[in-house]
C-alpha cells in the first residue's frame, strides 16, 4: 500500500509529502495532525508489505520503541496503531538527517568524532541495558537531534538470510558490509552485544573514510583509531570487545593519542593496551610497538613509571626476551627496578616481581648483565616484602645456572645482597662450580 499527498492515515494524520523510501519495509512520510497536538511537522513511518511475517516484525519494532520511551537516546514514538491497515507510527521529524549528512565535518575534526562515536555508544548501551540488541547498526541509523545523536529503525530488516534484508540500502555502502559474519550463517536469531559491536564498528570506518564497510583499509585512519575498528569487527566474536564499556574506554585512550589530550602518558597508555589486547586476543605483537613502549616509559615521571610497571603482566614480559627485543632488557630493567624499589606493593606482589624478573634471567639471547640485573631485582623484592615464595624463586634461578660465565655475574650478584635466604643455599644443588665455591667459602 502506498499514500500520497492529500491522503489521510487513520482518518487523522495528513499525508504532505513523501520523507524517504529507502527503508526495507517500511515507509516515511511527512504528515500534519489534523487533531492538532503542537507539533509542526511530523512523520508517519507504516509497514507497506502486506505479509504476516512483514507486519509482525513491523509491530515488534514499535513495541521495543515504545519501551524506551522517554529516553533521550532513542526516537520517541509519539503515537501509533499497529492494527491499523497498515500499521504506522508518528515520531519527530529530524531535519538535519542522519549521520551521512556531517561526513564531511567529521573526517576533519577528531574531536568532533570523538563526541559522535561517544554517542553512538551511549545510544545502543541503553538498548543493551535492557537486553535489546539492534542488529541492523550503520550510521544511516542515528539521527541528529537537538540534544544529540539518537538511534532509530527497530527491526525494520527483514528475517535472517532474506536477499531484501542485506540489499535494503540505497547508499554508496551497502548494509551487506555492516554484518558480522555470524549473521549469515544463523546467528541473527541469537544476536548479542559482540554483533552490535561489529556494526558500530563498521559505521565508524564509514564515517571516517566514506569507504565500503566490507573491507577495512587503514589509509587514511589514525593507527590507534584504526586498532579500535579492527579490534571490533574482528571476525571471530571471542576476539571482539565483549562490551560497550571496554569498546568506549579503547576509543578514549586513541583519541588521548589523535588529539594529544593525554601527552606521552596517553601515548603510553595506548600502546601498551594495543599490545596487551593484541597478545589475548590473537596471540601477536609488533615488536616496534613493544620498542616504542619502552622509549616512551623511560620518558614518563617516576610515578608514572611505577604505576604502569605494577600493572605489566608476563605476558608482557616474556615478549622481552625475544631475539628483536633483548637488546632494550637493560633499558626497561632500569625502569622496572624504579617501582621494585619504591616498593609501594603488596607482600603478595613481590612473588609477581620474581616470576617476572625469572622470565627475563631464563632468556638465552638475554646478556648475562641484563640477566644479573634481573636476579638482583627479584632478590631485593623478596627481601623487602620477607616473601617465603618469591625468595625461593630466587635460590631455583641461582642454582639453575650452569653457565660459567653467567655465574661470575651472579656470584657478584650475591656479594651485593648477603641476605640470609641466599647465603643459606646449599652448595651442592648449585649446577655452577663458581657458586658452589663461592657458597663454600661462606661456610668456613
Amino acid at each position: 500500500m502506498n499514500f500520497n499527498a492529500g491522503d489521510l492515515v487513520d482518518g487523522r494524520y495528513l499525508v504532505t509529502g513523501l520523507c524517504s523510501d529507502s527503508g526495507g519495509m517500511g515507509q516515511i512520510l511527512f504528515v500534519e495532525d489534523s487533531m492538532g497536538g503542537g507539533k509542526e511537522r511530523l512523520v508517519l513511518k507504516y509497514c507497506r508489505e502486506e505479509g504476516e511475517e512483514y507486519i509482525k516484525r513491523f509491530r515488534r519494532e514499535v513495541r521495543l520503541l515504545e519501551g524506551f520511551s522517554g529516553n533521550s537516546k532513542v526516537v520517541s514514538v509519539l503515537a501509533s496503531n499497529v492494527f491499523h491497515e497498515p500499521p504506522y507510527f508518528v515520531m519527530d521529524y529530524y531535519p538535519e538527517g542522519d549521520l551521512t549528512r556531517i561526513i564531511d565535518e567529521l573526517v576533519g575534526s577528531p574531536e568532533r568524532q570523538e563526541s559522535v562515536f561517544n554517542q553512538m555508544i551511549d545510544c545502543i548501551s541503553e538498548l543493551h541495558s535492557q537486553g535489546v540488541y539492534h542488529r541492523d547498526i550503520k550510521p544511516q541509523n542515528f539521527l541528529i537531534g537537538n540534544q544529540g545523536v539518537v538511534v532509530s529503525d527497530f527491526g525494520l530488516g527483514m528475517e535472517p538470510g532474506s536477499s531484501s534484508r542485506f540489499t535494503s540500502s540505497s547508499m554508496f555502502w551497502g548494509t551487506q558490509g555492516y554484518l558480522p559474519p555470524e549473521f549469515e550463517s544463523g546467528g541473527f536469531k541469537s544476536a548479542d552485544e559482540t554483533g552490535d559491536i561489529f556494526m558500530l564498528g563498521k559505521s565508524f570506518y564509514v564515517l571516517l573514510t566514506k569507504q565500503n564497510p566490507t573491507y577495512l583499509m587503514d589509509g587514511g585512519v589514525h593507527p590507534a583509531l584504526f586498532y579500535v575498528i579492527e579490534r571490533a569487527c574482528e571476525l571471530d566474536k571471542k576476539r571482539r570487545y565483549q562490551n560497550l564499556s571496554d569498546m568506549k574506554q579503547a576509543l578514549q585512550m586513541a583519541y588521548d593519542v589523535i588529539i594529544g589530550r593525554g601527552g606521552r602518558l596517553g601515548e603510553v597508555n595506548q600502546l601498551i593496551s594495543t599490545i596487551s589486547d593484541r597478545l589475548e586476543n590473537e596471540n601477536k605483537f609488533s615488536s616496534l610497538q613493544v620498542i616504542e613502549f619502552i622509549d616512551g616509559l623511560g620518558l614518563l615521571d617516576d610515578d608514572d613509571k611505577i604505576r604502569i610497571c605494577l600493572e605489566l603482566d608476563r605476558a608482557f614480559i616474556s615478549l622481552l626476551v625475544l631475539p628483536k627485543l633483548v637488546s632494550h632488557v637493560p633499558a626497561f630493567l632500569k625502569i622496572y627496578s624504579l617501582m621494585v624499589e619504591d616498593a609501594q606493593y603488596s607482600w603478595a606482589f613481590a612473588e609477581v616481581i620474581t616470576k617476572n624478573m625469572k622470565i627475563i634471567f631464563e632468556g638465552e639471547e638475554v646478556s648475562n648483565r641484563g640477566r644479573a640485573k634481573a636476579l638482583e631485582l627479584a632478590i631485593d623484592s623478596a627481601y623487602r616484602m620477607n616473601r617465603f615464595a618469591a625468595m625461593n624463586t630466587c635460590e631455583l634461578m641461582i642454582v639453575s645456572v650452569a653457565d660459567e660465565e653467567l655465574a661470575v655475574h651472579v656470584v657478584a650478584v650475591m656479594q651485593r645482597n648477603k641476605h640470609g635466604f641466599i647465603e643459606d643455599i646449599e652448595p651442592s644443588q648449585c649446577k655452577s662450580n663458581t657458586i658452589r665455591k663461592y657458597l663454600k667459602s661462606l661456610k668456613v
